[in-house]
């Protein structure tokens, strides 16, 4: 039985065009009215054991609204749950120094930098 997946995962070359990137879904938004939504664009280093190590390429950018760490953390984890052979996954975004880790397990599952595009005000209260 073969697990190609588990050692070569694909990685999609093409993102989806700006105007189909993930937004803040309207639950978010009512935890948080007026709150500033930001544009991210999340460039990876390393995903799993093949993406961006041994000379692999890493997954393309992630362009993705957010309004919090919590709900940016929420579209990677969705993003590299694919790359990732464990299970168990856990993103950790810090917006003061625009850095983030994956951990799969009790392993290190990789690590990206993140670049403000945009925001957009979410109006008065």
């Amino acid at each position: 039985m073969s697990h190609a997946w588990r050692t070569q995962p694909a990685f999609d070359a093409a993102r989806p065009p700006l105007s189909e990137t993930p937004t803040p879904s309207l639950d978010e938004m009512a935890q948080a009215p007026g709150a500033t939504q930001t544009l991210y664009r999340v460039v990876y280093e390393r995903v799993g054991r093949r993406g961006g190590r041994d000379g692999s390429p890493p997954p393309p950018p992630l362009t993705v609204w957010a309004t919090s760490a919590d709900s940016l953390a929420e579209h990677i984890h969705h993003d590299v749950r694919r790359y990732l052979a464990s299970r168990e996954t856990e993103v950790t975004v810090d917006l003061e120094n625009m850095r983030g880790c994956i951990f799969a397990g009790f392993n290190n599952g990789g690590g990206f930098r993140l670049e403000a595009v945009a925001t957009a005000d979410g109006g008065a209260r």
